[in-house]
Order: C-alpha cells, then sequence, then structure tokens
C-alpha cells in the first residue's frame, strides 16, 4: 500500500505501538519496511516530531502487528475466512507457493488439493505457527520480491491479502511459476489495477466473518473477509 494511503488507512490499534517499538523489529525488517517511508517523516520521527510518529506509526500498523503481534495477525486471519466460491475458482496444481502465507489461511486450502506446497513469508513468528498447523508443507522465511524458488517452479502461485501491483514483486511471481501455470492473488491491493492489464477478475460474497471477541474488531475494525479473486496464466 502506498504510504499516504497506509497513513489514512491505519485500524485503530496502531495506538497499541509507540516509536521504541520500530527498535524490537530485526534489523532486516526494519530496513525493509522503513524504505518506504519519505525520508522527511523519518528524520522528523527520529527527532521527536509527534505528529511525524504518528504517521510513521499509522503507515508501519500492518508491519508493527505482523512481526511482533503474530497470534493477534493469526487471530484476524481466523476471524476473516475466505469464501468457498474464491477457493473453488483456483485451479489444481501438483506444485503450488503461498506468497505471504502469514499462518497459513490460504495455505491449509492448498495443501489438501496440491501434492506439494511452499510456505513464503518474511515473519518466523508466522511460519512457526504455520509449521505447527500443516508440517506438510515446506515454511521458507523470505520477502516477495525475492523469492528463493527456481524457474518455473510452481503450477499455482498464490498470495491472499499481501500484495499489489508492484513491479518487482510481479516479476517474481512470474518468474516462479511455470508456463501455462496460475497466478492467483486473493483480495490484492488495488483489484481494478490488475483487471485494467488483463487478469481475470471474480467477485464473490464474502463468507461470515468467524465467531470471535469483539477486542479484535476494536483493534483492526470492522472485519472483510475476502471477496475477491485475480487470475492470470503465465504465458
Amino acid at each position: 500500500m502506498e504510504y499516504e494511503a497506509a497513513v489514512q488507512a491505519a485500524p485503530p490499534g496502531w495506538r497499541h505501538f509507540n516509536v521504541s517499538d520500530l527498535d524490537r523489529l530485526s534489523p532486516s525488517v526494519r530496513a525493509h519496511e522503513l524504505a518506504r517511508i519519505p525520508e522527511e517523516d523519518r528524520r522528523r520521527c527520529e527527532a521527536g516530531d509527534p505528529a511525524a510518529a504518528e504517521r510513521v506509526l499509522r503507515a508501519m500498523f500492518w508491519t508493527l502487528v505482523y512481526h511482533l503481534e503474530p497470534r493477534r495477525w493469526d487471530a484476524l486471519a481466523e476471524v476473516e475466512p475466505i469464501s468457498d466460491a474464491l477457493l473453488a475458482a483456483l485451479p489444481m496444481a501438483g506444485r503450488a507457493v503461498d506468497v505471504g502465507a502469514g499462518s497459513g489461511r490460504l495455505t491449509r486450502h492448498l495443501a489438501s488439493r496440491c501434492e506439494r506446497v511452499v510456505a513464503v513469508d518474511p515473519s518466523p513468528d508466522l511460519l512457526r505457527i504455520l509449521r505447527g498447523r500443516l508440517p506438510q508443507v515446506h515454511p521458507i522465511a523470505a520477502w516477495a520480491d525475492a523469492l528463493p524458488l527456481a524457474d518455473g517452479w510452481s503450477g499455482l502461485t498464490t498470495a491472499c491479502g499481501a500484495l499489489g501491483p508492484e513491479p518487482a514483486i510481479l516479476r517474481e511471481l512470474e518468474r516462479v511459476t511455470a508456463r501455462g501455470g496460475v497466478i492467483a492473488l486473493i483480495n490484492p491491493e488495488d483489484g481494478a489495477w490488475f483487471e485494467r492489464h488483463g487478469w481475470e477478475r471474480m467477485r464473490a460474497e464474502p463468507a461470515p466473518p468467524a465467531p470471535h471477541e469483539r477486542a479484535i474488531d476494536e483493534f483492526f475494525g470492522p472485519p472483510a473477509p475476502p471477496s475477491e479473486l485475480l487470475l492470470h496464466r503465465v504465458g
């Protein structure tokens, strides 16, 4: 998500964090994620400007949850299930990779229909949760713009709610997908962009949120289960 959009869209839970939490991120994650913060806001935040600190924390909200509060992230994923209609539209494949797999919301469905599944995610803590649930899946800690997979390895390359139309990431998704294979993105950022660029776009009635504690809504805002699928066949 673009910086300004992330600042504006931050859920109420951004107030749970403070600037010192940025130092709790691993050096590699911190460097990777702070690189998308404008230099002026970074400089003012480091100088103690409260307005800049708020903007940075808002923009970094999902990164902070993902890497510092993995159980909280996992609880949200359980509340927002993927609809059966979207899952049924995914093609079958012998080998699949789930990019930005998190704790395995989509991965579990791939594991039930594909012979071999790799789950890629930059958060070791979320991959530990995934590994405990899906021991048959091979987890790899990595970023979406540098997938440690051979060219054409996957017949089905997926991501759920994790990616947008970033050229470096899209090149990697296409690189690791075999000719004739499919890239399937569930609820990507800016679905209209993908549709304009020739991706098949499918919308479905979202699944009802799972029963959950009110605290999840207070932290993340109202649940929003995935409701669209973008498909691209690699030629």
